[in-house]
């Protein structure tokens, strides 16, 4: 997730006694294996994961367009079927090619797709569409999860195990107040005290737990669970994401 220099700060004063360190994602939990099982991580081809993503059909991914902004599928995998991505089994499927939102520009349309080069077996999330409407409603209680920046004792360090956190979506003209330049139109944002997506969560889903349902993608914020600075996600049933995500990959 795109951060600004105020996540270093707030490490800083977390490392200095400040605040109780956070155990996960930001002040999240471990996912148990085999938890959150249409959960994909975005690697290079040395391994390095640098985003997250969700499998929306066997050779669907859907993910955060400032991913993958080059549209290369060049040396870019997808990994599925793990919750500890340093654990043996799981699938790693090269990329065949990436679509990224044609009006992706300064955070708006901020989606992409990967359509993979074979099948994987992991189960699919089911994209909102406007019937959904009502989980964006302030107060709603939702999920993130990924494989992203945690806070420790030296700051943010990266883990191979995978976490989530529940937040709280918030209302469109709380998240404008601290988010200069946001879209009410093509995204929903969520906060909870200390709670939130950070580095590396970026492209992952926003969800609801009941039904598995994904309602948003991670894509920026201010700083890691700053309390004020709710977390930007792309919302997926904005008719120019969701027509898209249809036409495309057929969902």
């Amino acid at each position: 997730m795109r951060r600004t220099l105020l996540a270093t700060a707030l490490a800083a004063s977390i490392a200095a006694g400040g605040a109780t360190a956070a155990s996960a994602i930001v002040g999240g939990t471990a996912v148990p294996a085999g938890g959150n099982p249409f959960m994909a991580s975005l690697q290079d081809g040395s391994g390095f994961a640098f985003c997250g993503g969700s499998v929306i059909a066997p050779t669907w991914v859907l993910t955060a367009a400032h991913c993958v902004a080059d549209g290369s599928a060049a040396d870019l995998y997808v990994v599925t079927g793990k919750t500890d991505l340093a654990a043996t089994g799981g699938q790693r499927i090269a990329v065949a090619q990436v679509y990224v939102h044609p009006a992706y520009k300064n955070s708006t349309h901020d989606a992409a797709l990967l359509r993979l080069s074979s099948a994987t077996s992991s189960p699919a999330i089911r994209v909102a569409t406007a019937a959904d409407n009502g989980y964006e409603t302030a107060g709603t209680i939702l999920t993130t999860a990924g494989w992203g920046d945690q806070y420790g004792a030296l700051g943010l360090l990266s883990t191979n195990k995978m976490r989530q956190v529940d937040v709280k979506v918030v209302s469109d003209t709380e998240c404008g107040r601290t988010n200069f330049g946001f879209d009410a139109a093509t995204g929903v944002c969520a906060a909870a005290l200390l709670k939130d997506s950070c580095q590396g969560d970026s492209g992952g889903p926003l969800f609801s737990r009941s039904g598995a349902v994904q309602i948003g993608i991670v894509s920026y914020g201010t700083g890691c669970g700053l309390p004020g600075f709710p977390g930007v996600y792309s919302e997926v049933n904005n008719t120019a994401i969701r027509n898209w995500i249809s036409s495309t990959a057929g969902v």
